[in-house]
């Protein structure tokens, strides 16, 4: 099959749903599908406009870009890739630049399909204004997408739910995998301690530096934690501004608590993950958290989760079970579900045990897509 993918950004942008994309791309290459990927030049200037990338074929189109990403606009539409596609998968109803493509391909005679995400997922965004323009924009967007979309997915059974119910639209279930290498890679945990020095137990957060995602909430949750266990850390993974969480981290008088790394590889946040206590996921709002592949990577290592009640988490995280829930923007629960791990490693080992029981990998998912593609 020839099967193009859109969305506004791509490799080497990193981010939860660039790295789906490009896993889900670079996987349905390796079945021998002749994969496109058309998405915007934001992020990577200095690469080529088309290049080939891990067998994957990828076009960057012109488009503008103001403050929020989602309203990335296509100047330009690649058609001659869209004309003899078997499918155009958009990712996202949510950006501008997917729906734009989706409705050029549909106007071209293409079959197109659509992962819908955080669907009416702003009503508690911190931002008044993101919170009443925001919705009016999701709710066209998603109206829009639902009218030129032959085929409707979504990975999240919070959205599932919402489309059926609320909007009376028929949805398939296909989640987000991860890779064979986090599966079968052996436990690296002492590589990881040997390299950044780090004895001491710790938790791990992995994602974008981003307020959404609750990284001051994880800080001062560990400024409460260590009080009963001085020796505490918490390593935070991942791209954006570190400096006001360091800032905090020094007010707290934390700061040799806080361990920042920045972007890692694969494999360093595997090893992370295999050193650690249990990952630690503190995002503060339904809109951020529609699939979160770093919890079944954390499961996949038998890693405990620690995350709050947003998004599709509750619907994964089962407390008590492969996990513990808490609720949003209260550091005192966080810091109690943290220390309440520290203290109990049979509950960290059956907690862990029982997440690696909930994960697919990238090779089940495309071949899941493929069957889509064909007969839905």
């Amino acid at each position: 099959m020839k099967i193009v993918h859109v969305f506004h950004n791509y490799y080497p942008v990193v981010g939860g749903l660039e790295r789906a994309v490009q896993s889900l791309a670079e996987e349905l290459a390796k079945m021998g599908h002749e994969v496109h990927v058309i998405t915007s030049r934001f992020g990577a200037e200095d690469r080529p406009r088309e290049e080939v990338i891990n067998g994957v074929y990828v076009h960057r189109v012109k488009a503008l870009k103001p403050y929020f990403p989602d309203l990335t606009h296509p100047l330009e539409y690649a058609e001659k890739v869209i004309r003899d596609a078997d499918i155009v998968h958009g990712h996202s109803q949510n950006s501008l630049f997917t729906v734009k493509i989706i409705e050029k391909a549909k106007s071209l005679g293409a079959k197109t399909a659509m992962y819908f995400m955080a669907v009416d997922a702003l009503h508690d965004h911190p931002n008044p204004l993101v919170r009443l323009l925001g919705s009016f924009y999701a709710s066209h967007m998603l109206k829009k997408a639902i009218a030129m979309t032959d085929i409707r997915l979504v990975k999240s059974f919070r959205d599932l739910e919402i489309l059926r119910n609320r909007y009376g639209v028929e949805v398939l279930y296909a989640p987000d995998g991860v890779s064979e290498e986090v599966v079968n890679a052996p436990n690296m945990a002492e590589e990881f301690r040997k390299r950044y020095k780090i004895r001491e137990p710790f938790v791990v957060y992995i994602g974008r530096l981003h307020r959404l995602k609750g990284v001051d909430v994880l800080i001062r949750a560990v400024s409460i934690a260590v009080k009963e266990h001085p020796k505490l850390k918490a390593v935070i993974i991942g791209p954006g501004d570190q400096e006001p969480y360091r800032e905090l981290a020094q007010r707290l008088g934390i700061k040799s608590n806080i361990i920042f790394l920045g972007y890692v590889d694969e494999k360093t946040k595997i090893e992370a993950l295999d050193a650690s206590i249990a990952l630690v996921l503190p995002s503060i709002c339904n809109y951020v958290e529609v699939f979160s592949i770093v919890i079944s990577e954390a499961w996949a290592r038998s890693k405990p989760v620690i995350a709050t009640v947003v998004g599709e988490i509750p619907y994964r995280v089962k407390h008590m079970i492969n996990g513990l829930l808490i609720p949003p923007k209260n550091p005192l629960k966080l810091a109690e579900a943290i220390i309440t791990l520290l203290n109990d490693e049979n509950l960290r080992t059956k907690l862990g045990t029982e997440g690696r029981r909930n994960i697919l990998t990238w090779s089940e998912i495309a071949t899941k897509i493929i069957s889509i593609y064909k007969y839905a």
